[in-house]
């Protein structure tokens, strides 16, 4: 039986079933590899090839530089009365947001949102109606 002699970890390759075992993770790859055994990995390549496609599409359309995000987290409990951590894994994936045009607004001495500017007169108020009824003309 093999062991690291600086941490004290049995290094072997197969279990007592005969089945291979996982190294202990040195780096994300290794920890991608070892959350779920593999599915985890396995379970993302779906849900990151639609969202290439989605970024893709949404440049193309725009004819426009367009950013995206993918976040990987992975929630880590310690319980020191069992010694062992349970790892939780999620994936994130945000395209880009349609933007429908800017809008002017001022903010009004009440806490409100107001498209005329606040101590300024109006030039100009609701458009009225012009009717087209006869109008007597005196002289």
């Amino acid at each position: 039986m093999d062991h690291n002699a600086e941490t004290g970890e049995i290094i072997e390759e197969r279990a007592a079933d005969g089945g291979q075992r996982y190294p202990a993770a040195s780096t994300l790859t290794d920890l991608l590899m070892m959350l779920k055994d593999g599915a985890f990995n396995a379970d993302s390549s779906e849900p990151l090839r639609e969202f290439a496609q989605k970024l893709e599409a949404a440049g193309v359309d725009s004819d426009k530089k367009v950013k995206g995000s993918i976040t990987l987290k992975i929630d880590v409990e310690f319980d020191p009365d069992r010694e062992f951590s349970v790892l939780t894994p999620s994936l994130a994936f945000k395209l880009p947001t349609a933007k429908h045009g800017a809008t002017v607004a001022w903010f009004t001495s009440d806490g409100r949102l107001s498209p005329n500017k606040p101590r300024q007169g109006n030039l100009f108020g609701t458009i009225r109606e012009v009717t087209t009824e006869a109008r007597v003309v005196r002289g």
